[in-house]
């Protein structure tokens, strides 16, 4: 369980390796301090494989000199190892080359609290309570078949966290999170179905704890019998959770990292018309509850909503301190800690059909429930096999489907949108509906 106090307890000691850190001869620093409590279960083939609880505590200090960088990072520390740190990142910094490209740290700020992050209950969760929701999902997958093998396990975490800058921000945050997820096998002689399911939250009130085995046993049934399809081009639709996956990748090529360093299918894209009107994603770290919500990017940055796609026009970058400065563009609050940029929340703009809807107006298609269809983050390229699809026959799923590959680029799937369900899944702060894009390259059977 997090210490109450441990905010008030670790703020002297991130301003003590700031201290160290600048008379070292940093011309720029953060560190950040934390402590955290995890418990976790782990299941295999339907038994408690481990439970671990583990109590840690860890630091960093990022170093800037002549725009270079240097950080240390260690957990478990003694309070005389945060000084001992602080030096050697700004020894790292003066070792490593040059960089004119740096401009500044993000400087203070007051940014308004987002309420739900942290959960007193999750906070106080036992082992024993993880163990009796592992439990309780096997029990409800087995009454949907006994003969079902489910692997997963339950987590909670709790954490807690300072940061102090030497453009004097500081700030201080606690955070908590659970998460239960489960895969299910279920074989009939020489077949098998699988299926996986997750639930998560930042409060424990906003997950449904037992449904996880049940809802993958259920759906494992459903991929018994699968089938080989036909190469063809025709449509395919991707359920919530396979949405999540495209979407996450296609906002991760609007980072400006990897624009700026010419990785990026997104390059020199900005202010064109990429795609359908019907795409408008929005990455806001800002939502109560958000599964990716905080006041604060990586950096001490303050959150910002951005507007990635309109109506399928590229309209914005995701910036850290870094790329802002060198773009000479506001910084969007997307930093990592050490570097890097990430997204947040992701919201789609949704349409005016139904999930079903959508379905019962294809005539010939590929539903996929889950998996990666996401593309090459350089290239654009797709290639995706479909593990959890159904082939759709006038308006119906029809049976599921085996040994299918997805393929094309980003820019056609992208201009073949057609349709974004009106109802959606939600975890926390992310909104997932089902996308239909027409006329893809499917390779099945010849």
């Amino acid at each position: 369980m997090t210490d109450p106090n441990a905010e008030r307890k670790l703020m002297p000691l991130a301003e003590r390796a700031l201290e160290t850190a600048m008379r070292a001869g940093a011309e720029w620093c953060d560190v950040s301090v934390s402590r955290s409590s995890d418990v976790s279960v782990d299941v295999e083939n339907g038994s408690i494989k481990s439970v671990d609880a583990i109590e840690g505590s860890g630091f960093t200090v990022r170093a800037m000199v002549a725009g270079a960088q240097g950080v240390f990072s260690a957990s478990g520390f003694e309070e005389d190892d945060i000084d001992a740190g602080a030096r050697d990142a700004v020894a790292m910094a003066k070792a490593a080359e040059a960089d004119p490209d740096f401009r500044a740290l993000p400087p203070p700020s007051t940014p308004a609290e987002i309420p739900g992050l942290y959960d007193p209950r999750i906070a106080g969760m036992t082992p024993a309570e993880a163990v009796d929701i592992a439990v309780r999902n096997v029990e409800e997958g087995r009454k949907v078949d006994p003969s079902v093998i489910l692997s997963g396990g339950v987590g909670f975490d709790a954490s807690t966290g300072v940061f102090a800058s030497s453009t004097g921000l500081r700030a201080a945050h606690r955070g908590t999170s659970v998460q239960v997820s489960y895969f299910a096998i279920i074989k009939r002689g020489g077949d098998a179905g699988s299926s996986f399911e997750l639930d998560l939250g930042r409060m424990f009130e906003d997950i449904d704890p037992a449904e996880p085995g049940r809802k993958a046993t259920e759906d494992a049934l459903r991929f018994l019998g699968a089938k080989k399809v036909a190469t063809k081009r025709m449509s395919i639709v991707l359920g919530p959770l396979a949405t999540y996956s495209f979407v996450r990748s296609l906002v991760g090529a609007a980072g400006a990292e990897g624009i700026q360093r010419r990785r990026s299918f997104l390059v020199g894209k900005r202010g064109e018309q990429l795609g359908s009107p019907l795409l408008t994603v929005v990455d806001d770290g800002l939502i109560p509850r958000g599964m990716f919500s905080s006041e604060h990017d990586g950096e001490g940055a303050e959150r910002r909503r951005v507007t990635i796609f309109e109506q399928g026009v590229f309209k914005s970058m995701l910036h850290n301190s870094y790329t802002a400065g060198k773009a000479g563009e506001p910084n969007t609050g997307h930093g990592g800690r050490t570097g890097g940029v990430h997204a947040s929340n992701l919201v789609m703009t949704l349409g005016h059909r139904t999930a079903a809807e959508i379905i019962a107006d294809t005539e010939e298609g590929i539903y996929v429930n889950m998996g990666s269809v996401a593309p090459d983050p350089a290239s654009g390229d797709i290639s995706a096999s479909v593990d959890f699809g159904f082939k759709i026959e006038k308006g119906r799923l029809a049976y599921p489907v085996i040994n299918a590959m997805i393929t094309g680029d980003i820019f056609e799937f992208l201009k073949n949108l057609d349709a974004v369900s009106s109802d959606f899944r939600e975890e926390p702060g992310n909104l997932l509906p089902t996308l239909r894009f027409r006329d893809v390259q499917i390779a099945g059977e010849d």
